[in-house]
């Protein structure tokens, strides 16, 4: 029976025009585009695992990946499954998971290559939704270790994490990446075959965190959308450290007698790390955030910053990117550098309702952290609305705003949120001026007519505004 003869028989139909994607093709499984019959004009991907391995590596990869995309449901920047998937038995030909079909353009065509030219601040965009997407596995305890061009999807400014196949869970430290992609994995993992089993020893004992394996993998992304050519000069250069830092966890003196050809590549990477700085520097990012990008790529992986220090860098700096536009009455450009925000916390909020109490303690506590930056992305999202003259769409977004400030009254009542919400009921009365309520208008403006200073001065001259009208 043909793959696609089994799939229309176990969908009972529901799945035609089936399509092989070979271009397209995982580690792990075969891709195929579909039309949905239940949902016309929806198209599907349908992932069959690799009829060739063993039945019950087959089904354990199956598995791995539902449970794993499942656990991501409320996550933009992860593919997402279609409906409940069907389940199977060793005794059939083939096992396969339903997927929605993203639509837009992969990074690469492989994972030695990003085909895709962007932008630098389409790339900081980017960036930022991937490590918004990788904050997510981490705090689940797990590591992603198959970040590559091919594995990305853009469609319009959304990125779209496409496999979580590769997955692991970081407690079980279970070996490293061996999928190939050698221009975006770290130096730490496994330089050859025959040497996995020890280094995967020396890994656990001194290398410190699997996950910044993904942190190297998502700066050597960055590093190129940025500077337009590859960290790794060569494969030959990436598989030269790799030896390099299996010999120096073997032997750490052998840096007194160190070979040629690791210094010309340790050498190498260090150069092109200084650049990429400097030239961040130059884009006027702040030095701290520079720093921390220049050090997703350090060869030492302790050295390597989290996921969370990285988004602690990355949210000021897109509120200041959204301030500029604003003051430039760019408002478009201007809600485009706080949806990522808006949304990142949104999602956090989400995952903050997830059945592991482990996880909602964490994702609780990111959202107490950074709360100020919540509530003024969704504010500035707000402003943006109101100045482009969609004030429904505004009003709406300011009582989401209150409401999300509402949740953190009970931490983080004082001056900063006394100040936040004064703006929030600021901007509220003027939608409900510009839509001609003005009795509402009043009404909120009054409650307010305690504020001091600069402030309290604009809100008395609003009141009077409305009261004339």
């Amino acid at each position: 029976m043909t793959i696609n003869d089994f799939i229309q028989a176990k969908t009972r139909g529901r799945y035609t025009q089936i399509v092989e994607m070979p271009q397209e093709e995982g580690g792990f499984g075969r891709l195929y585009r579909a039309q949905d019959t239940q949902n016309p004009q929806t198209e599907v991907c349908i992932k069959v695992i690799k009829p060739n391995l063993s039945k019950d590596l087959q089904l354990k990869l199956w598995n791995d990946e539902v449970l794993a995309l499942g656990r991501y449901r409320n996550r933009s920047g992860i593919v997402h499954l279609v409906d409940e998937q069907y389940q199977f038995t060793k005794d059939e030909p083939y096992c396969f998971l339903v997927m929605e079909y993203i639509h837009g353009k992969r990074l690469g065509a492989s994972k030695y290559r990003i085909e895709l030219d962007v932008e630098e601040d389409f790339a900081i965009l980017l960036i930022f939704q991937l490590c918004s997407v990788m904050f997510s596995i981490h705090q689940r305890g797990d590591y992603h270790q198959d970040i590559f061009p091919d594995n990305i999807k853009v469609r319009d400014h959304d990125l779209i994490l496409l496999d979580l196949g590769g997955m692991r869970e970081a407690e079980r430290r279970s070996g490293t990446i061996i999928f190939g992609g050698e221009m975006y994995s770290p130096p730490e993992v496994s330089p050859t075959r025959l040497r996995m089993k020890r280094f995967r020893t020396l890994r656990k004992q001194k290398m410190g965190s699997f996950e910044s394996a993904d942190i190297f993998s998502i700066g050597a992304i960055f590093y190129e959308l940025i500077m337009g050519v590859q960290f790794f000069e060569s494969v030959e250069q990436s598989n030269q450290l790799k030896e390099y830092i299996y010999d120096y966890y073997t032997d750490p003196d052998m840096v007194k007698r160190m070979k040629k050809e690791y210094k010309e590549a340790i050498d190498a990477v260090k150069r092109n790390r200084d650049n990429f700085y400097n030239f961040l520097q130059q884009y006027q990012v702040p030095p701290e955030l520079c720093e921390c990008l220049a050090s997703t790529l350090s060869l030492n992986p302790p050295k390597r910053p989290s996921i969370e220090e990285l988004l602690r860098h990355l949210f000021p700096y897109l509120l200041h990117r959204a301030a500029e536009y604003y003051q430039q009455q760019n408002w478009e450009q201007a809600q485009l550098w706080v949806r990522y925000l808006e949304r990142h916390f949104d999602e956090i909020r989400l995952e903050c309702t997830d059945n592991d109490g482990v996880l909602r303690q964490k994702m609780g506590q990111h959202l107490l952290t950074h709360f100020p930056c919540y509530v003024q992305s969704c504010l500035s999202a707000g402003g943006a609305r109101f100045q482009q003259g969609q004030f429904e769409a505004a009003q709406q977004m300011f009582l989401k705003t209150r409401e999300v400030l509402a949740g953190f009254e009970r931490e983080h009542s004082g001056p900063q949120w006394n100040t936040l919400l004064l703006k929030i009921i600021n901007n509220l009365a003027a939608c409900h001026y510009k839509l001609r309520r003005c009795d509402e208008a009043v009404h909120l403006f009054k409650t307010l007519s305690t504020a001091d200073g600069n402030f309290g001065q604009i809100i008395n001259h609003n009141l009077q505004v409305c009261a004339a009208s």
